[in-house]
């Protein structure tokens, strides 16, 4: 009789994954997936374009009761805002000159006034008209306090 002991015997390793790692992959995938979902929708969201005036009137009809984010500068003269009713009217202009009449429903913002910087989100009527959701102005102060320290900071540089 042979006294060599046998190899005890290795059973053979099963293809593919046991039930825990499979759990864990399908929870990996769904937060993977949540995660990717959640950063799309907001870029999507925040990465709204702001059309200039003469953008909105080279698009013609396609920009009627598109939802749109204008940007430009108040027309000296145009405000005329009812107080008591909650209506304003104004029209925005850009470097091209182009202006398009913006009609708004609610409280103006303070710092509305002649030649300010405004954004304005709403849609075209048929009339060509902006029918304003919101209107935001910014605050020429913060930004002139920006650029003259820019302007001091380069200043020092060349010095």
């Amino acid at each position: 009789m042979n006294n060599e002991t046998n190899p005890p015997q290795v059973k053979p390793k099963k293809k593919g994954l046991n039930q825990a790692q499979k759990k864990f992959l399908i929870g990996s995938l769904i937060l993977v997936g949540a995660i990717t979902y959640l950063i799309y929708s907001a870029i999507d969201t925040s990465a709204n374009y702001y059309y200039k005036v003469a953008e909105v009137k080279a698009m013609g009809s396609r920009a009627m009761n598109m939802a749109l984010r204008l940007e430009g500068k108040v027309a000296p003269g145009t405000i005329a805002n009812d107080a008591a009713n909650l209506k304003l009217r104004f029209e925005v202009v850009d470097d091209s000159k182009a202006s398009i009449r913006v009609y708004y429903e609610g409280m103006a913002p303070d710092m509305l006034q002649d030649d300010i910087d405004v954004v304005v989100e709403g849609s075209l009527d048929s009339s060509g008209q902006l029918v304003a959701t919101r209107v935001l102005t910014s605050c020429p102060s913060r930004y002139d306090a920006a650029e003259e320290a820019k302007e001091a900071k380069e200043s020092e540089k060349s010095i």
